[in-house]
């Protein structure tokens, strides 16, 4: 997926790659801790290939194998639950099954050592399903009599599930909170630890390559100064040649008088004199006198040189001796 793609996802998308990624990085993470430090939804329980076994006898059966932690009990000293939760991580569930353990087991809370596990999502959205086990309090005593006459310090404890690899649930953690057992040193949090650790140096090292490329970026920017400052001064210097060569332009439109002499010389008829001559750039107004018969405003008006010609006053004045005079105004009007 490219940037693109990920700007235009919907939530649900981004959700579910999110996820995946966290699943991914778990999973990796989780190969550099002991199959034995795990918990179950991240890979723990492997079969057991190796571990002792107290029969019903109260008689405790050593592994066979050097390195067994995991030891085995009989399934029918176990009372044993399969519930529907609402999904929550297992120190959560645990905390829920202990509270209601009165209602989810025959017995009192205190008289039971409760062990359980998560089997999985469950049919219902929203929901796991949750396997409790418990054993009497007095039984959980003799598996610790057991242990300490066979010199055996287990990990787990629990009975097999129906396939006979993997054990159903373990009672090690509550038999340690209740005192049968010794508590465990914490190599487990301490690979966590570990782990984390880790983590956060290959994330400061990523900052850190980040900020080494940054700096290079910014040390070839301040080499580069001082012919950069020569080009923008440079394209500076043009921009104001432009904007000046723009304004003489204008004003040369603007201003040229002869252009306008010339166009009014064309368009005036014969016998006829321009006495008076005003132009401010835009317009011009012309006063003086025509022979009889002439009339110098209709002349210009027909010429099309100029626009918007206007007789004033003036042109209503009478004839004179001199001639008939005329007073105007008008506009230059550019050629197409």
């Amino acid at each position: 997926m490219n940037l693109s793609e990920l700007l235009s996802s919907d939530m649900t998308t981004l959700s579910r790659q999110a996820r995946q990624g966290f699943d991914w990085w778990l999973r990796e993470i989780s190969a550099l801790v002991p199959a034995n430090m795990l918990p179950a939804g991240l890979g723990g329980r492997q079969r057991l290939t190796a571990f002792h076994r107290l029969n019903g006898e109260e008689q405790l059966v050593a592994a066979t194998v050097s390195g067994a932690d995991t030891l085995v009990i009989p399934r029918e000293v176990c009372l044993v639950r399969h519930l529907t939760l609402p999904t929550m991580n297992d120190a959560d569930l645990r905390a829920l099954v202990e509270m209601d353990a009165d209602r989810i087991l025959p017995l009192a809370a205190d008289a039971v050592v409760i062990g359980m596990r998560s089997a999985g999502p469950a049919a219902q959205e929203g929901m796991v399903d949750v396997i409790v086990g418990a054993v009497p309090l007095a039984w959980a005593r003799r598996i610790t009599s057991a242990l300490a006459e066979a010199g055996i310090e287990p990990y787990r404890i629990g009975p097999l599930d129906e396939l006979g690899e993997r054990l159903e649930f373990d009672l090690a953690p509550a038999m340690r909170k209740a005192g049968l057992l010794a508590p465990r040193p914490p190599v487990a949090k301490f690979w966590w630890i570990a782990v984390a650790v880790l983590a956060l140096v290959n994330v400061g090292v990523a900052i850190l390559r980040d900020q080494q490329q940054v700096n290079r970026m910014q040390e070839l920017i301040d080499t580069q100064a001082t012919a950069l400052g020569a080009v923008k001064r440079f394209e500076d210097r043009l921009h104001g040649n432009a904007q000046k060569v723009e304004a003489i332009r204008a004003k040369r439109d603007a201003q040229q008088p002869l252009r306008t002499l010339a166009r009014l010389g064309a368009a005036m008829p014969e016998q006829s004199w321009v006495q008076h001559l005003e132009w401010d750039g835009a317009k011009i107004r012309v006063s003086g006198y025509a022979a009889q018969g002439v009339n110098a405003v209709a002349a210009v008006k027909a010429s099309g040189a100029f626009s918007g010609v206007r007789a004033s006053r003036a042109e209503a004045l009478a004839e004179t001796v001199a001639g008939r005079p005329f007073d105007f105004s008008a506009s230059l009007q550019e050629k197409r």
